[in-house]
């Protein structure tokens, strides 16, 4: 019964694998999110760019995975009136196809209104109309893995 008992552990700890703090998650938008329609604490829902992969070559994080984001800034905001508008959003976590989720790190993304700001971190918005900018769907934001984490696959 032991030896059995050890087999199972022991199984289950090979199927973990380690996930360590501070791998780079690729993170875009799916499809098209308007940024005029963001609010102050809204999550939004991104993807994954890219596979991401563990030392061993397998893929830790698939592809197309669901990503939460919460709007730090909304374009509505404004500190000072001569300020450019600007949407900043914080990449949250990353939700596996086995449902763990693994939270992310240093995934912030600043998208602007105008290309003249001066600031250059931030990514225009794509202008479909005054009522309608788009976050653009080919920017990659670069967040990181926060805490290193077994994952199971």
């Amino acid at each position: 019964m032991i030896a059995l008992m050890a087999g199972l552990c022991q199984a289950s700890a090979q199927d973990n694998h380690l996930l360590t703090a501070g791998t780079e998650v690729p993170v875009v938008a799916a499809q098209d999110i308007n940024a005029n329609d963001l609010k102050e604490g809204q999550t939004i829902e991104l993807v994954t760019a890219y596979d991401v992969k563990l030392e061993s070559g397998e893929v830790a994080i698939p592809k197309g995975s669901q990503v939460s984001a919460r709007v730090r800034t909304s374009l509505k905001q404004r500190v000072l009136t001569n300020q450019k508008r600007r949407l900043i959003i914080d990449v949250k976590e990353v939700k596996l196809p086995n449902g763990t989720t693994v939270p992310l790190c240093n995934g912030v993304a600043s998208f602007t209104t105008s290309r003249k700001t001066g600031d250059l971190d931030a990514v225009p918005l794509k202008y479909v109309s005054s009522s309608k900018l788009l976050i653009p769907t080919d920017h990659v934001i670069h967040a990181k893995v926060e805490v290193s984490q077994n994952i199971s696959k």
